[in-house]
Order: C-alpha cells, then structure tokens, then sequence
C-alpha cells in the first residue's frame, strides 16, 4: 500500500506541470446482492478514494486508490433461539478512470465515463452472536484476509460532478456503478457514492 502511494505522489510531481488534478475524499460503498438471503440487511462502508487526473485532449485520465466494501447483518431465531451475524467487508482496488467532462457553467462541470478496478487485497470481519440456547450463548469474532488474486478485475460506469469554490480548489460528487462482479459467480457487485476535494496544480 505505501509503494502505491508513493508512486502516485512521483507521479503528481513529474505531471506538477502538466494540467495534473488531484482528487481525495470519502467513500460511502454498498453491494448489490442479485440471490435472496433470509434477514439480510445490506448497509454502507465508510472508505476512502485517493488518486491523480490528467487532461488529454478532450478526455480526462486518472489513477488512484478507492476502497469499497460492505455492512452485513442477518438475524434468525427459532425455537427461542437466536443467532445473528454482523459482517464487514473491505475491498481495496488500484483504480484506472476515463472521463469526459462537460462543462455548464464556469464552476460546474459535469462528467460521464468507465472506471477500472484491480483488487490489492481487503479483509473480511464477522461478529456472531447466539443467545436464547443456554450454554451455547456467547460472542465470537472471525476475522479473514482477502488475497488480491481472489479478486476479479472491476470495471463500471463512473458518473459525477466537479463545483469549482477558486481556480484551483473544487468539491466533487462522483457516484460508481460496477457493471462487474466482484469475485466470480458471486452475483455481487460494488456500488460507491464519493465526496471529494480537488486540486488542480496547474
């Protein structure tokens, strides 16, 4: 993770003179789920986004990081017995953008485009919870790494737009659609809601 950043701070200094935008913010990640699972809740994931634009002719480029993930959490009981689980998901992902933006005023611009993910690993954390049963009642936590090669390439509809407060400082709402499952046969897909300030250095 930190040789990642690291490249794309040379990066932002070797484009410093090139018309190089840099864009960092929050994420707030949710994934579609297409199979029914009893009780499940599907809720948001805090995360973060990090990356550098560039300008080419009409088209912008960027490169960045974007973490995504999930919340999770199903209930069942029977018998008196309930059982219930909260889950977190964390999935980061090296990212690859191509934009066209258009402007409508001075300070707005809006942007339509498809984004590229590959996975650099996450995390998986589930809380389980028993009660009702007696002696089985209890808490236990299991927490698992997720290998960046267990991870499908990512790609989908990047859409959003940029309000310019100066020149150089501007606020961005950007909305990812993964058209993309996240691992094969998962019948899962990421979907991002992101705010975020930019930087144009030149």
């Amino acid at each position: 993770m930190k040789i990642i950043l690291l490249n794309i701070v040379f990066f932002s200094a070797i484009f410093a003179q090139s018309g190089l935008t840099i864009v960092g913010g929050f994420n707030q990640s949710k994934q579609t789920i297409e199979e029914d699972a009893d009780g499940l809740e599907i809720n948001y994931m805090n995360g973060y986004n990090l990356y550098v634009e560039m300008s080419f002719d009409f088209v912008r480029f960027g490169v960045g990081l974007n973490q995504r993930g999930v919340k999770l959490n199903q209930q069942v009981s029977d018998m008196g017995v309930t059982v219930s689980a909260d889950g977190e998901q964390t999935l980061n992902y090296l990212t690859l953008h191509a934009i066209y933006p258009y402007e409508i005023q001075e300070i707005i611009t809006v942007f339509g485009g498809i984004q590229l993910g590959n996975g650099i690993g996450g995390e998986t954390k589930v809380k389980h919870v028993i009660s009702g049963s007696g002696y089985l009642d209890g808490t236990s936590v299991d927490t698992e790494d997720i290998d960046a090669e267990d991870m499908d390439l990512e790609y989908g509809l990047f859409l959003g737009g940029d309000f310019m407060i100066n020149e150089k400082i501007g606020i961005r709402a950007s909305y990812f659609k993964a058209l993309s499952e996240i691992v094969e046969d998962a019948k899962t897909k990421n979907n991002t809601l992101s705010i975020s300030l930019l930087y144009h250095l030149k």
